[in-house]
């Protein structure tokens, strides 16, 4: 739910935090709504209720949820000339995605694509940039681009968060981590996107980073880990070995007969059809129950810096 807050939200959150007031109209938006009346950490002010306050217990939830995107998103915006204003209605999703393309900038510019194309790999959905006039020009500013390339033309992109001095690689089916860049600095890791058909970009990692420990992050699902499975054979056949990091516990399981996954379980094959000598004893164990409940583990719900930190040394 708080993926859909836009600027104006989230710049009335960090009122809250600071002044521990807003004058914002932001009552009728269903998340702040839900911070106002399920959670109950935040209040209406007494003989005026156009007025949110913070309570006690706001806090120490802002602090863990949305100081440090904030932040970072607004010192992107303002370093790469974008004006944070509450007229924008970028979401907190919209701004890590744009980090993400300023991250790989020289990258895309140098492989040019549509505007169908770009927004389907960035945004999720081929129509995304056509229908946000403000996002689309950020994403010409940060190119220095004015249009997109009317040719199409196949993906090429190596989408990646680099470090200076990385401790490992980590591997992201999905590019949910990669919108968050402070991971990647505060872990002390190379992240990069190869989910799909794109374990292509595997052949791209050097000699130099092969001596680097090289992780893989997915949903525990059939697909993730059939994923997995092709990314081991291809490092192997190059005598590289690939650690899969282990979902922090509780483990937050899902059905996966919900309206977004598509990914199932093959019930009538051991393993699911997968091999058996690709997964440690405890992996296996996992995997063993996420099948027979027929239930899934999603990527973005991993705290990624807990889980390196217990397996990147």
């Amino acid at each position: 739910m708080n993926k859909n807050i836009t600027w104006k939200e989230l710049k009335a959150l960090d009122d809250l935090f600071h002044l521990k007031k807003t004058k914002a109209n932001i009552q009728e938006h269903p998340y702040i709504n839900y911070l106002l009346e399920d959670k109950c950490i935040l209040d209406r002010k007494p003989g005026n209720n156009k007025i949110i306050i913070s309570t006690n217990d706001f806090e120490k939830f802002y602090e863990k949820t949305f100081k440090i995107p904030y932040d970072e998103a607004k010192n992107f915006l303002i370093e790469n000339g974008i004006e944070p204003s509450a007229k924008k209605s970028f979401t907190l999703e919209d701004i890590k995605a744009l980090m993400l393309i300023a991250e790989n900038k020289t990258e895309l510019i140098n492989n040019p694509t549509n505007i169908e194309d770009f927004s389907n790999e960035f945004f999720d959905t081929s129509k995304y940039l056509k229908n946000k006039t403000s996002l689309r020009n950020a994403v010409f500013k940060i190119l220095n681009i004015t249009e997109f390339p009317l040719d199409k033309k196949e993906n090429q992109w190596r989408i990646v968060v680099d470090h200076p001095n990385p401790k490992a690689i980590v591997l992201c089916e999905n590019k949910s981590f990669l919108k968050q860049p402070w991971i990647a600095k505060n872990a002390e890791v190379k992240l990069w996107h190869v989910g799909g058909n794109n374990i292509k970009i595997i052949d791209d990692i050097d000699e130099i980073e092969l001596s680097k420990p090289i992780y893989y992050s997915c949903d525990w699902d059939l697909a993730g880990l059939q994923i997995y499975s092709r990314i081991k054979k291809k490092l192997k056949d190059r005598k590289k070995d690939i650690f899969l990091l282990y979902p922090n516990e509780p483990h937050k399981k899902i059905s996966t007969y919900i309206d977004y996954h598509y990914s199932h379980w093959d019930l009538l094959k051991e393993l699911s059809g997968l091999s058996i000598e690709n997964f440690s004893k405890r992996e296996l164990i996992l995997i063993n129950d996420l099948i027979q409940s027929e239930k899934w583990i999603e990527e973005e719900s991993f705290d990624l810096e807990g889980m390196i930190q217990l397996q990147v040394s």
